[in-house]
């Protein structure tokens, strides 16, 4: 991209600011669930017809993916995809503002409805330039991000990379870790697998009196919780990130009463598919030994979630770049690794992605909240930069 055409793009993205923001604040007061996401499809449905953007809904189960091209374009030539999520999370919000959701218990608070106005307002842009642009653009409306099996999977089985095929790939992400103002980047191996652990832990309940006679699941969970990550840590590679994490355990017994079940909860990550596998393995051994240590018997289901995300290097470079050119060096951030995880991990299995940070923190807020707490919120005029930033990733080729 070339600095006056930025410049005209700059110009045209704080035309439409405004706009972009309610964007972001209506889907804010009606945020909806994984995979039920309907009326938040009629609503990206409804903005890219307005803009005449050619569109299909229902992919993946609620997601719309639309197409940009110019009369230089070829139907069955290659396109670069930018990705927007459209869920919630199962949160009830505590924030005192106008925009607040209006639904109990369901809430953005990892700013997926930011994503989505974005990207709305960049297929306004790009489409304000589209015989400038390079290639076809592709624009995913994804459902599911937060819940397995996630949604790109869905979207990926419908068929979202071809027709025409993806050549490339981005997706932005909100951190309140950074300003706004500020973006970052990592190649390589950015983002961690994310498995979840359910375990049903059997053993005999009674009087607290007399525990002899029992068999606590309670001693089975604690020592699970304690062994579980001294046991991996002892196999796995030296240079192999990992984390297992418990938390959440039921067990509905009192002062003087052992119960007779008890439910463990928990997450193991890594970056490793080859070890992922021999931990799995590894950490069923353990459940079930310990559990026989006991009496008890216990059930596990280690249920697998997204793979890692590993950042194309060559295209994260590029971006790198361009961010660099147009927002100022001072503005673009390396950012070390990440435990957690992201199901845009799953395209990154299979085209060149880059999956890059937009910042949101109000440097005039005590406290900018982290993701997945109830009083998240962003500094709207960080919506510039992201339009911004991620109508340049459409001019990046591979």
């Amino acid at each position: 991209m070339n600095p006056e055409l930025f410049s005209i793009v700059s110009k045209h993205a704080e035309a439409i600011y405004l706009k972009v923001k309610g964007y972001r604040e209506h889907l804010h007061q009606f945020p909806e669930l994984s995979y039920q996401e309907f009326e938040t499809m009629a609503f990206v449905s409804e903005r890219l017809s307005e803009l005449g953007i050619p569109h299909e809904t229902k992919i993946g189960g609620t997601g719309v993916v639309g197409i940009i091209r110019n009369e230089r374009h070829a139907l069955d030539a290659s396109c670069v995809a930018l990705r927007a999520d459209l869920d919630a999370l199962p949160i009830q919000e505590d924030n005192d503002m106008p925009y607040c959701s209006k639904r109990p218990g369901i809430m953005h608070a990892c700013g997926h409805d930011f994503h989505t106005a974005t990207l709305l307002g960049v297929a306004e842009l790009l489409m304000s330039i589209k015989d400038e642009l390079p290639h076809p653009v592709k624009l995913i409306f994804q459902p599911g991000e937060e819940r397995n099996p996630g949604g790109a999977t869905l979207m990926i089985a419908d068929g979202v990379l071809e027709n025409p095929k993806v050549s490339h790939l981005f997706a932005l992400h909100v951190f309140p870790d950074l300003m706004a103002g500020e973006l970052g980047l990592k190649g390589g191996l950015y983002m961690a697998s994310c498995d979840e652990i359910h375990l049903s832990i059997n053993g005999v309940g009674g009087h607290g009196a007399v525990p002899a006679k029992c068999v606590n699941p309670l001693s089975i969970a604690a020592e699970i919780i304690v062994s579980t990550e001294g046991i991996l840590t002892a196999e796995k590679p030296q240079d192999v990130p990992q984390v297992i994490s418990f938390g959440r355990m039921e067990a509905l017994g009192s002062t003087n009463v052992i119960p007779s079940s008890a439910i463990l909860k928990g997450t193991f990550r890594t970056m490793d598919e080859v070890w992922r596998k021999k931990a799995h393995g590894l950490m069923t051994q353990n459940f079930e030994k310990l559990a026989a240590k006991y009496g008890g018997t216990i059930d596990v289901d280690i249920s697998i979630g997204y793979p890692f995300l590993h950042n194309d290097e060559g295209l994260t470079d590029k971006a790198k770049k361009s961010f660099e050119t147009f927002f100022g060096p001072q503005n673009v951030i390396d950012l070390p690794q990440r435990m957690t995880s992201e199901d845009f991990s799953f395209y990154s299995q299979i085209a060149p992605v880059c999956f890059y940070r937009v910042g949101v923190a109000d440097k005039n807020k005590s406290v900018n909240y982290s993701v997945h707490h109830p009083k998240f919120d962003v500094y709207p005029m960080s919506l510039l930069i992201a339009m911004k930033s991620f109508v340049t990733c459409a001019f990046i080729e591979v």
